[in-house]
């Protein structure tokens, strides 16, 4: 796993690279204080960036959303580098906000540091992530959203996580249940919101639940 490191903060970044240099098959190729730093390397093309890094790490500041607007028209899609958001900020609009963006994961600083390594792992290989609490915090908040439609909280982390991207098999895994169990949580969103396939549970989940607000 090759992972380039966007951080404001040197202590974080430092600390981070510490904590990378004893996993396993990890190589740090390289680090900026801010995504400014990034955009640049990006739009000068003296080096196409996905043939340095098979992750890169955002801290989910101002910038990080330029970024990634940028990245989503450049990169192919389903190509890596991929991105994860490591942020401070408590808020879920930001996650909201950054997933919205074409983030592939977001993760709290506060989270332990193997949560991060996992999640870190996870994006590299093409993967979704985001803890179990940002998917019940967001989709507890969209209640607004749904109008009469009323929508348990697994529910609604099933349907954030369509929403992020992920398919039946990825879901199950996150939330820690069988494949079996979140086919029904499916069935159920699919027969309340009146919608048929996976793709207009995504839309809905965009357009209805506030991910690109």
């Amino acid at each position: 796993m090759r992972v380039f490191l966007v951080d404001s903060q040197p202590i974080f970044r430092e600390g981070l690279k510490a904590i990378l240099r004893n996993s396993r098959n990890t190589f740090i190729a390289g680090e900026a204080e801010t995504c400014r730093d990034l955009i640049q390397r990006v739009n000068s093309h003296t080096t196409p960036i996905d043939s340095e890094c098979d992750l890169i790490t955002l801290d989910g500041e101002i910038d990080s959303l330029t970024f990634l607007h940028l990245f989503q028209r450049i990169r192919p899609k389903g190509r890596r580098p991929y991105t994860l958001v490591l942020t401070r900020h408590p808020d879920d609009r930001y996650a909201m906000q950054m997933l919205s963006a074409g983030a592939d994961g977001y993760v709290n600083k506060c989270e332990r540091p193997e949560m991060i390594l996992e999640a870190m792992s996870k994006v590299s290989r093409g993967e979704k992530y985001v803890t179990k609490n940002v998917a019940e915090n967001v989709l507890f908040n969209m209640t607004r959203h749904n109008g009469p439609v009323r929508l348990s909280n697994r529910e609604y982390q099933v349907l954030y996580l369509f929403g992020s991207g992920l398919g039946t098999k990825q879901i199950a895994g996150q939330l820690d249940l069988n494949v079996k169990t979140i086919s029904t949580y499916r069935y159920r969103l699919l027969e309340k919101l009146n919608l048929t396939t996976n793709a207009q549970l995504m839309r809905y989940a965009i357009t209805e639940g506030g991910l690109n607000d």
